[in-house]
């Protein structure tokens, strides 16, 4: 008898770094069944959540009043929307609780960390430690969760990459003139709140920007206040907004180094997108960040002296930028979705048995 899962995630107009995760992974796991002659055991179905007023979504649910709200009336909203599920695999903790069988995934947890990342509902974290099993990207990650919500059933599955990076061909010069980026430059691609360290990047740019003259810093990222305001006036800066995945994966790949300046991340994305692509990588060595990159990208403190040291490293020594590079990109070769597919599927196996 087929087991009927329902993949539970917020509906979004404009996907970012978790919508692409949530994307990539349900159609690998659509692909794995196949594969492994488990259709007959399995049915998935996504449910999009959105709130009420919202043009988008499967179900439509007042996500506000039912995140203030106690438990019994976001496990009575998940009734209405996961119909009969075997299992809910919900990808995000502030989405309503299934009282039955249920996986949860738990990227990182900044709201408990840092002020400006909103907050999680009054119940999330009864929620996780009710959860069968917390996937988690990362053994950093799955830390956070045994320490900030008291869940110790976890199982690290790592993100994949996905195949628009690997290997990319850079960006033509038409479109990087388009964009005002003329020669060598250096990008990020992220967010801009607190945990992102984009004031430490702020700072590293402007010895940059001296100690490398021919060397342009591109931001990609939807347009935010803080961003805008911490580069401006410095020399060579482009705030490129909002771009696609394929667009950011042919940036990447015609960078001179991909930079990740963040204090805190659950994985790290954008540093292995950029190994992926062949590009050297500069990244702190903190949050999940040692653990996916490895001795691939060149990893330092999140301070601006540290970051200002490593992009000139990487900047102005080609033979230590292409060891970064060919290393990169033999350590992201295994981080695959195929692989998170599997593992995920043998998840909700322990999570049933």
């Amino acid at each position: 008898m087929s087991r009927r899962v329902v993949l539970s995630t917020f509906a979004s107009a404009a996907p970012m770094g978790q919508q692409h995760h949530e994307s990539a992974l349900h159609e690998s796991l659509q692909r794995e069944l196949t594969r492994c002659g488990s259709r007959d055991r399995w049915t998935l179905s996504t449910v999009r959540v959105a709130p009420m007023r919202a043009g988008t979504g499967d179900v439509r649910l007042p996500l506000g009043l039912i995140a203030r709200g106690p438990a019994m009336v976001a496990t009575s909203a998940a009734a209405f929307a996961y119909r009969r599920a075997d299992l809910v695999h919900r990808f995000d903790l502030r989405l309503p609780p299934h009282r039955g069988a249920e996986v949860v995934t738990v990227h990182d947890l900044p709201p408990l960390r840092f002020g400006d990342e909103g907050t999680l509902p009054t119940w999330a974290a009864a929620s996780a430690r009710r959860a069968r099993v917390v996937i988690c990207p990362s053994a950093f990650a799955a830390d956070e969760v045994a320490t900030l919500l008291g869940q110790a059933r976890t199982r690290v599955v790592p993100n994949g990459v996905a195949e628009t990076f690997r290997d990319a061909p850079a960006a033509d010069a038409a479109v990087l003139a388009g964009l005002g980026l003329k020669g060598r430059f250096v990008i990020h691609a992220g967010g801009a709140t607190e945990r992102k360290n984009l004031g430490a990047l702020a700072g590293a740019w402007r010895r940059i920007s001296a100690a490398v003259p021919d060397a342009t810093l591109a931001l990609c990222g939807p347009p935010h206040p803080r961003r805008t305001e911490l580069f401006a006036g410095l020399p060579r800066v482009r705030l490129i907004g909002r771009v696609a995945q394929q667009e950011v994966a042919g940036l990447m790949a015609a960078a001179a180094a991909v930079v990740v300046p963040s204090l805190y991340e659950g994985f790290g994305l954008p540093a292995l997108e950029g190994m992926a692509c062949g590009t050297p990588v500069v990244a702190t060595d903190r949050g999940a960040l040692p653990e996916v990159c490895g001795d691939a990208a060149l990893l330092v403190a999140p301070t601006s002296d540290a970051l200002a040291e490593g992009m000139e490293a990487v900047l102005t020594d080609a033979l230590f930028a292409r060891r970064l590079a060919d290393a990169g990109r033999a350590r992201a070769a295994p981080y695959t979705w195929e692989r998170a597919a599997a593992a995920t599927l043998a998840v909700y196996e322990e999570a049933l048995a």
